[in-house]
This record gives structure tokens, sequence and C-alpha cells, in this order.
């Protein structure tokens, strides 16, 4: 079944016009440059912020802060 719907778009792909295959690849460049170059600019992960113990710290105040409020709703 998943080798025929592999088929189906691979065939699909091969009998586009210019246009379309144009249109794929505006697609392409444009979630490339959202998912890829927007992330990498403008959110930066924690940790080339934070120092290590920090880090640290951080992931255990996390932890403890679910577990804790588990506790308080079973409560």
């Amino acid at each position: 079944m998943f080798k025929n719907i592999l088929f189906f778009y691979i065939d699909g792909f091969k009998n586009l016009s210019d246009t379309g295959r144009k249109l794929w690849v505006i697609i392409i460049i444009k979630l490339v440059v959202i998912f890829v170059v927007l992330k990498v600019f403008f959110f930066p992960t924690i940790t080339s912020k934070v120092s290590k113990e920090k880090l640290q710290d951080l992931y255990v105040e996390q932890l403890t802060k679910v577990t804790t409020n588990q506790h308080k709703k079973e409560e």
C-alpha cells in the first residue's frame, strides 16, 4: 500500500508542468527560510546564553517543578 502511494506521488511529480515545478521550488525555498534561517537567527538555544552550571540548575528546577505540581494535583 505504501509503495502504491509513493508511486502515485512520484508519477504526479514527473508529469508536472513547468509552472508547477517552479511553484514547488518556491515552496521548498520558503520552507527552508522559515525553518532554518529564522530558527538560527531569531530563536537561539538556551545553552548558548547560559553557563553549564546554571543550565544544570535550570533542568533540576524544571524537573522538580513538574513533579511538585503533579503531587499538588493528586492531593
